[in-house]
């Protein structure tokens, strides 16, 4: 029913290091104070070596209900291991890149969801969220939701798009609004910044997806050429869901890493933009939108 609440999680990956525990602590309580203090989704950690002291020191910082979920990363079987290990991007990124590519959406503990808010352990909330976002998408039929589109190096994505063009031509397939992201006949390497995404499970975990990403998977690509999460949602986005399914959340003040959102304008440069200034710009502008 479109007034029931969302069967909806919110997930995170995280690395038992130092810096990540701090910004993963950090990200929950600013998740807790500007939405889910209010709105009540439970939140899913996927690690790999987290003990329970650890557990109970991050359940203890926040009010969210929390499952810890225990994931291994390998090299698939069917991927020559000699040739795929060696790249400058870590092997253990290239794990995520394929995680949350399509292996997240095959995880038995979203079986019972609808849609998923993936967050970084370095993403933050910056201000509170007066909306359920979740309800948002329910109410509206958005499939995807997004917070900005950047644009990939073409080393991190060689060879993609003539996989996706020979993938596209051998299923006759006709995508929805891939033309947006084509000039001359190529793919311009645009993608969506999922270090902060909302989506619908059904589509994620539906068939015209998985057939697609474990074609992309065999290819090996994400682990030789590093492949990433962002621009496989993305062209599977573009091929298979209507445009008007799809919204970019530009009302949301959130930052992650060197770059920050607020209320729709995009701050994103080499160097960290200050909280201090962009507070100021952001009071300075107030809630007037400009495109």
């Amino acid at each position: 029913m479109e007034n029931e609440k969302p069967k909806a999680i919110i997930l995170y990956l995280a690395r038992s290091l130092p810096k990540d525990i701090t910004d993963l602590k950090e990200s929950l309580k600013l998740l807790s104070e500007n939405f889910n203090n209010r709105f009540n989704y439970p939140v899913i950690i996927f690690h790999e070596d987290f003990d329970e002291k650890l557990i109970q020191d991050i359940r203890c910082i926040t009010n969210s209900c929390i499952e810890f979920e225990r994931v291994e990363f390998e090299i698939p079987d069917f991927l020559n291991k000699d040739k795929v290990s060696t790249h400058p991007f870590p092997i253990g990124y290239r794990h995520m890149c394929r995680f949350f590519s399509g292996i997240v959406f095959q995880h038995p503990s979203l079986r019972n969801y609808d849609y998923y808010w993936r967050l970084d352990t370095d993403s933050f909330l910056l201000k509170k969220i007066n909306y359920d976002v979740f309800g948002f998408m329910q109410r509206n039929n958005y499939i995807y939701g997004y917070i900005t589109i950047l644009k990939d190096p073409p080393d991190v994505v060689k060879n993609l798009w003539e996989a996706t063009k020979k993938y596209i031509e051998e299923n006759k397939i006709k995508p929805t609004f891939l033309n947006k992201f084509i000039r001359n006949g190529c793919w311009e390497r645009y993608y969506y910044y999922t270090n902060f995404e909302i989506g619908n499970l059904n589509f994620f975990c539906s068939n015209r997806y998985m057939e697609y990403f474990n074609y992309l998977d065999r290819l090996g690509g994400i682990y030789e050429y590093r492949w990433g999460d962002t621009p496989i949602h993305t062209l599977a986005i573009s091929m298979f869901v209507p445009e008007n399914q799809v919204h970019r959340f530009r009302d949301i003040v959130y930052r992650h890493q060197s770059y920050e959102n607020y209320l729709g304008f995009n701050i994103y440069s080499i160097r960290r933009v200050s909280i201090k200034f962009a507070k100021f710009f952001h009071w300075l502008i107030g809630s007037k939108y400009i495109e």
